[in-house]
């Protein structure tokens, strides 16, 4: 093999592996709503649907407005599963043009009891995992979003079950590198679960490109197949982070505390043990 061709060859993978290590281009979302705003009469009507079997918390903000003294802060209003929410604002002689809104919404309605269950393990029966990172661990379980969360060392391709009944409210399956760094961490591949028996949510994240096999709106079963383990996002490696979560007043979601079947609470859970789904 010649010199050149030596040359070409580390030189194709040194500018793959470049590649691999950008930041991606695009940005995902977990799930796609519609909101139509129309201005008759005076006044403004904004309605937003709710696609989702699960409340959403939705506010709507406009420094227009705001400044022209037609709001006074942040417009707060709850959108029922399936459902939509409609704001009305009277508005004589303004400048429509100059009319923006900034509309976020929250999942989950925080007003709700939360009755914790027994959880099933999220990978399929007779499989054995070590925990990478448990509660609290200081790589990325350092914030309330994050604060509960289990990692388990799975590999790229193994199999994720849901710990529940639920609907699926969120899927990110687009994205297919991952690096350890901050930077990356809006950019993994996650599914999200509500669980409207208890009020819980659940996220299992890192999964591989297109390794989601369910989309926003399905019904899942517990213990069912939902996806595939992979290593996109902000990660040291390939495993699954699995994060139980409730609606935070105020805010979006937050971790807490969990247990899984066979009194198996997470916070037991340290580096390095082995979990059997038996």
């Amino acid at each position: 093999m010649n010199f050149f061709k030596v040359f070409f060859i580390v030189s194709f993978f040194c500018f793959s592996f470049y590649e691999a290590q950008e930041l991606p281009k695009e940005t995902y979302y977990q799930f796609s709503y519609h909101k139509n705003v129309e201005y008759k009469n005076d006044t403004i009507t904004i309605r937003i649907e709710n696609p989702l079997f699960c409340p959403l918390r939705i506010q709507v903000f406009s420094d227009y407005l705001k400044s022209e003294n037609l709001i006074d802060d942040t417009l707060k209003v709850m959108a029922n599963e399936n459902s939509f929410a409609e704001i009305k604002i009277f508005a004589n002689n303004i400048d429509v043009e100059k009319v923006k809104f900034k509309i976020n919404q929250a999942f989950g309605d925080d007003r709700k009891v939360i009755k914790q269950n027994d959880l099933a393990l999220p990978f399929p029966k007779g499989k054995t995992y070590n925990i990478m990172q448990s509660n609290k661990g200081s790589f990325s379980h350092d914030d309330d979003y994050n604060k509960y969360a289990v990692d388990f060392d799975m590999k790229t391709g193994d199999t994720i079950t849901s710990a529940d009944d639920g609907f699926v409210v969120g899927v990110i399956k687009d994205y297919e590198f991952g690096k350890d760094d901050k930077k990356w961490a809006p950019y993994s591949n996650f599914i999200t679960i509500y669980h409207p028996k208890s009020g819980l949510f659940t996220q299992y994240v890192h999964l591989k490109k297109d390794g989601s096999f369910v989309k926003v709106g399905d019904a899942v079963k517990r213990n069912q197949p939902i996806g595939l383990s992979g290593a996109t996002g902000f990660t040291s490696g390939e495993h699954l982070h699995f994060n139980v979560l409730v609606p935070e007043k105020g805010k979006t979601l937050k971790s807490v505390p969990f247990s899984f079947e066979n009194n198996l609470s997470s916070q037991s859970l340290k580096k390095n043990m082995k979990v059997t789904n038996k």
